[in-house]
């Protein structure tokens, strides 16, 4: 199991699209949103600053190429962040239910 990490934009529609993307196509068996997170970066040589969404979109590695594809089809960014951390250790009924709602792979 994994979290991918993924920030978009500050939309709600785009937030509502990803997220149910993913969910109705049994690619993620939870997604988290945070709220506001600032993120400062460089693009083209300038520093910059923007309001974010955060989502942790926990899954099984094996859907990691599917995940990622289905959120570059909608994401507005040239390249959106799309991070990998894997699930070392958690509770086991939670990582159970994980692993009955998504699809064996």
């Amino acid at each position: 199991m994994i979290i991918i990490l993924c920030t978009i934009p500050n939309h709600t529609s785009l937030v509502s699209k990803i997220t149910k993307n993913l969910l109705n196509q049994k690619l993620a068996a939870c997604i988290t949103i945070i709220n506001t997170v600032q993120s400062f970066y460089y693009w083209n040589n300038t520093l910059t600053t923007d309001t974010e969404i955060q989502l942790l979109i926990k899954t099984r590695n094996t859907l990691k190429t599917s995940v990622f594809k289905t959120i570059k089809e909608i994401h507005p960014y040239k390249i959106p962040e799309l991070l990998v951390l894997p699930i070392l250790d958690g509770d086991s009924n939670y990582l159970s239910w994980m692993q009955s709602v998504l699809p064996q792979t």
